[in-house]
């Protein structure tokens, strides 16, 4: 496997500074006039561009690091730098972590922004009434977990205004990595949330705090955005306006991005990568995502067909028919996540590969050989260019050892609630991390995932199966545990665990490749897959 190794997880991004190659002759990111302005394709449109609703990632690229900006940042660098807090200090036992928000803090709209507004936005965030998909502080802020079970009440949570401009941070644990996980966020401006739920279904009423603003919103069309005047580091914004484009299909952008109609495209396809290959235009980066099947447990309730399943990938052969530069997934961490100096994944070792004799015993000892007596299995996905050809691979890969499936594919847009129903034994899934540490993959498969409707975004209905507790109480350990060795082995027995129960099959180690056109500098990826343009410029 062709691995790649990280002298430093923060530093993993992509800095797109493309001046030659070949492509089309530049769309508006010639300007109008003395106007910066840069076309990206975003994929699809996001299902809400309400910060706390949803986790798609189709909408993450407009929001983060776009329109919102959190207590720390992401660094030209790649390394995490202060955000809208210009200081911290952390208390001895690394439990209590002290905030001071910006002077003169201001909203996009102009309005005061305050350490009031960061506790307020946290606790509508962990409203039962607001659903949240992603509460990652639950593990880590002192009570939270205990508020949204409706167990306390907000006042014994440690997340805390002290004034104005001090914002008081109580963990349950100490937490190395917290700055990362703080740059995740934000301050929603509750003085608008409060009095208007329909904020964010306008570009007139939407206010965020990020380097651009919002100045048109069109329904399954386009966001655009200008910049910030508010934003504390204004002055270095380069661009004037950055347009976020609602394109599914690869080849659409393909196309789009030739004809000079977009300048930064990243949803590339086997045509674009080819016919890029050897141009600077094309520029690729390992992210720490995994892309992998969730198998409905429910549905398919012997670990020796889903071990068999598994052990039929053929992933490099998966990899080249999807003409991608990703590599081939043995494991549910992904390269890029460090075990001291070293790649997690290299030290924990490969849980899963391509054996189809032993994919055949397992079948043969589960009661089917050759597949026979096996119902067919419905494997759904969505109607993308990619996804379709990726499961015509697996349905031939999955053939040769008896299994039948029968693919279902869906709208983008109506994808997810698939997972809501009943209706489906294996989905095209997959996850990409928010920091450098194992958990932010392996939290997936918590039983407290897999037991909320509203919070759990892979249910692979694994939850109340001894082998599911066992893992939960590795994870729930860990959370605790502050011996990073002994952290690490228990995150090997967790996925070990998930080699043995396979609640879902990873198959590839996600590598992003974009298309920038010439003349464009600055664009970023970063370790979690995000685009952000605040660092972008258009040089002659």
């Amino acid at each position: 496997m062709k691995k790649k190794l990280f002298a430093s997880f923060l530093c993993v991004i992509m800095v797109l500074t493309c001046l030659a190659g070949c492509g089309g002759d530049g769309g508006d990111s010639s300007s109008e006039g003395d106007l910066k302005k840069i076309v990206y394709a975003n994929g699809g449109q996001p299902e809400s561009l309400e910060y706390v609703e949803g986790s798609r990632f189709a909408k993450y690229s407009v929001l983060k690091y776009n329109i919102f900006t959190g207590l720390t940042r992401v660094a030209e660098d790649g390394t995490t730098e202060m955000g809208w807090a210009d200081d911290y200090t952390t208390s001895e036992d690394g439990l209590v972590w002290t905030f001071h928000i910006r002077d003169d803090a201001k909203f996009s709209d102009g309005t005061e922004m305050t350490a009031h507004d960061w506790e307020e936005t946290m606790k509508y965030y962990c409203a039962p009434e607001t659903m949240a998909q992603q509460t990652t502080l639950e593990e880590y802020v002192k009570g939270i977990s205990e508020y949204i079970a409706g167990e306390c009440e907000w006042e014994d949570v440690g997340y805390k205004a002290l004034d104005d401009q001090t914002l008081e941070i109580t963990l349950e644990n100490p937490c190395t990595y917290f700055l990362d996980i703080a740059c995740t966020y934000v301050a929603l401006p509750m003085h608008i949330v409060n009095e208007n739920p329909e904020w964010t279904k306008t570009a007139e009423t939407y206010v965020g705090n990020g380097p651009f603003r919002m100045i048109e919103l069109n329904d399954q069309v386009n966001v655009v955005l200008e910049k910030n005047p508010n934003y504390y580091d204004a002055d270095n914004v380069k661009i004037d306006q950055v347009e976020f484009v609602f394109l599914d299909e690869p080849s659409v952008e393909l196309a789009s991005y030739e004809n000079g109609e977009i300048d930064v495209s990243d949803n590339l396809n086997a045509e674009a990568i080819d016919t890029y290959k050897d141009s600077d235009e094309l520029v690729n980066a390992d992210r720490i995502g995994v892309n992998y099947l969730t198998v409905n447990t429910a549905n398919v309730p012997d670990n020796r067909v889903r071990q068999a399943l598994s052990l039929a990938l053929d992933r490099e052969t998966l990899i080249t028919l999807l003409g991608k530069l990703d590599h081939p997934a043995t494991g549910w961490v992904p390269y890029g996540i460090l075990w001291g100096d070293e790649e997690y994944r290299d030290k924990a070792g490969d849980m899963t590969g391509y054996d189809v004799e032993g994919a055949k015993a397992l079948l043969a000892e589960a009661g089917y050989p050759d597949g026979e007596g096996l119902p067919t299995l419905r494997y759904v996905c969505q109607n993308t260019e990619e996804a379709l050809n990726r499961a015509q691979g697996l349905h031939s890969m999955w053939g040769e050892i008896g299994i039948n499936v029968e693919i279902t594919s869906y709208e983008p847009s109506t994808y997810w609630d698939v997972f809501e129903t009943d209706d489906w034994d294996i989905a095209d899934d997959g996850w990409t991390g928010d920091y450098n540490d194992p958990s932010t993959n392996l939290f997936l498969w918590e039983e407290r995932r897999e037991m909320n409707p509203d919070g759990s975004l892979k249910d692979a209905r694994w939850a109340n199966t001894e082998p599911s507790k066992a893992y939960d109480a590795l994870m729930q350990e860990n959370y605790r545990e502050t011996d990073n060795e002994k952290r690490m082995e228990n995150f090997v027995e967790g996925e070990k665990i998930l080699a043995e129960e396979i609640p879902a099959i990873p198959v590839t180690f996600y590598t992003d490749t974009m298309l920038v056109r010439p003349g464009i500098e600055g664009v970023l990826k970063n370790y979690i897959g995000h685009v952000f343009f605040q660092y972008a410029d258009i040089v002659e």
